[in-house]
């Protein structure tokens, strides 16, 4: 084992694995490496990055990327598929392409991000799965980046069948189709993930309550039990179905995790959605640990979905760490290949016209990355802290990603960049951890938000919470 500036490194079959300082190499063996954090107190996760290798076997990396997603897609628990995409490591002869998978699961009471790197090199598979929690990313992600930087793996002679292989044959027995426009603009083979986003559709929560019986909630956020009058109207007996009064009009424990949030607000956000069919509304309270989610319909349920009436909103009440993820299943987050081009700007009555028709024409002189942009179909979102008034607008462009939705330079524009489906989980998820936290919004994977001054302050005449 070796140390260099605040990692070791740990040789095995070949490999240079490194272990960030204070972390514990907890498993090695013929084909495991386990780097784990120092260990935690109960009740709190341990993140770890687990990496694995098999003999290759002749498999592609398309195949077994593929056979990857659609393992986790049956085995994880309340699992949603965030990205998936190209990523660069170095091999025994330079880099070799790899592909970063991105989800979010559920491990016991945990929300858990999971990044996994796959990646053929020296005659084997690789995998590397970094865990950890959602309130966890702010200080882990872009250190199991780094690790997976510094790897280092020379050639390796393995040979014979393996047990990768005969999985591969089971998961995905054929190599998977390919999305013929993202091959061609990225200039090699890029699988077709449109099938992911029909296999995740929003599960529109079971409970649903009426606004009234929301505003009804809302006057206990100072108090324990209802007024003898207010024990009279329908709400009551809503409410106490739902199990959040009991037969006096007193909160329940359910009641009482209900309107927590309120009665220790840290933060609260509203997101609206819409396409051409129309918008809705979700909104977030945060505090105590506890957050609260309130919807309209999302426009990515199943058609055949139980969805709330006109004057029904779902209900959910989560941990705080859980609401990045609510966010994302109601919006639909979805792996796509997002090519990199120049940023579109449209006037204000350009934008509007094609969010409310398909059939608009592109603008004159569109490359073929922007065209294949506007020929999806488009749903534009933002998120707003309801304190500050900082917000982030992106657009969801169906096959050709997520696109950040800002105000162009043209007085009276809008500009429309492309930005990758993991990038904008990252900006979900530090935005939210920023305005409860009441720290610095710093997100280093979306331009404008790659360097931020040693003091923490902002930039000149920006605020941080409103700089989108």
């Amino acid at each position: 084992m070796t140390n260099a500036a605040g990692f070791s490194y740990e040789r095995a079959d070949g490999m240079r694995v490194p272990c960030p300082g204070g972390w514990e190499f907890v498993e090695s063996s013929a084909n495991t490496i386990v780097v784990a954090h120092p260990p935690v107190t109960s009740g709190i996760f341990r993140p770890s990055m687990v990496l694995r290798w098999a003999p290759a076997d002749g498999i592609s990396l398309a195949r077994y990327a593929t056979a990857a997603l659609a393992s986790t897609m049956q085995t994880a628990q309340r699992v949603r598929i965030i990205a998936h995409e190209v990523w660069p490591i170095d091999g025994p002869e330079g880099p070799v392409s790899a592909r970063r998978q991105r989800f979010v699961h559920q491990t016991e009471q945990h929300p858990v991000c999971a990044d996994r790197w796959l990646w053929i090199a020296g005659n084997r598979v690789f995998e590397a799965t970094a865990s950890y929690t959602v309130d966890q990313l702010v200080g882990m992600k872009l250190l199991f980046e780094q690790m997976i930087q510094d790897l280092r793996i020379d050639a390796g002679d393995d040979a014979g069948e393996s047990q990768e292989r005969s999985l591969m044959d089971t998961i995905a027995p054929t190599e998977p189709r390919l999305d013929e426009a993202a091959s061609r603009l990225a200039g090699e083979d890029r699988e077709d993930l449109d099938r992911l986003a029909a296999e995740q559709p929003y599960q529109e929560p079971a409970l649903l309550l009426p606004i009234p019986a929301l505003e009804l909630m809302d006057s206990l956020a100072e108090r324990h039990r209802l007024g003898m009058f207010q024990r009279k109207g329908p709400e009551v007996a809503v409410l106490r179905d739902a199990g959040f009064l009991a037969a006096d009009g007193s909160l329940t424990p359910a009641g009482t995790a209900f309107v927590a949030p309120l009665r220790s607000l840290d933060a609260a956000f509203s997101v609206t959605v819409g396409d051409a069919l129309g918008g809705a509304v979700l909104q977030v309270w945060i505090g105590g640990g506890i957050g609260r989610v309130t919807a309209e319909p999302s426009r990515f349920s199943t058609p055949s979905a139980r969805v709330p009436g006109p004057d029904n909103l779902s209900v959910q009440v989560l941990q705080a760490n859980a609401v990045p993820k609510a966010i994302a299943d109601w919006l639909g987050f979805s792996p796509a290949w997002s090519i990199t081009h120049e940023p579109v700007v449209l006037t204000k009555d350009q934008y509007e016209a094609r969010m409310k028709s398909a059939q608009v024409s592109a603008p004159e002189g569109l490359g073929e990355a922007a065209r294949r942009m506007w020929e999806q179909p488009w749903t534009d979102w933002e998120i707003v802290d309801e304190e500050t008034g900082g917000w982030f607008g992106f657009v969801h462009a169906g096959s050709a990603g997520q696109y950040r939705l800002s105000p162009a330079e043209e007085s009276g524009s809008v500009m429309l960049e492309p930005v990758s489906t993991a990038a904008v989980w990252d900006t979900l998820v530090r935005f939210i951890h920023a305005a409860v936290e009441g720290t610095p919004l710093w997100i280093p994977e979306l331009p404008g938000f790659d360097q931020r001054p040693a003091d923490g302050t902002a930039p000149e005449g920006k605020v941080w919470a409103e700089y989108a």
